[in-house]
């Protein structure tokens, strides 16, 4: 689970605001949605794995073991 695109006080666990917070929460529930990806080695970037399951579907998976 890797997003590149967090700049800013997105990227920052130090910044312990409310709203800070709220976004960081919203961001990790965002990233549970995403497909599970890997890094391609060949072009370094990251790729969806082709079985179609979310990170979140992944961890409750992984919990279940």
């Amino acid at each position: 689970m890797q997003d590149d695109t967090l700049t800013g006080t997105d990227s920052s666990v130090d910044i312990a605001t409310k709203e800070n917070l709220e976004k960081l929460s919203q961001i990790g529930e965002n990233l549970l949605k995403k497909p599970v990806s890997r890094v391609n080695l060949e072009n370094g970037l990251f790729e969806p794995l082709k079985n179609g399951e979310t990170n979140e579907q992944a961890l409750t998976r992984l919990v279940k073991k």
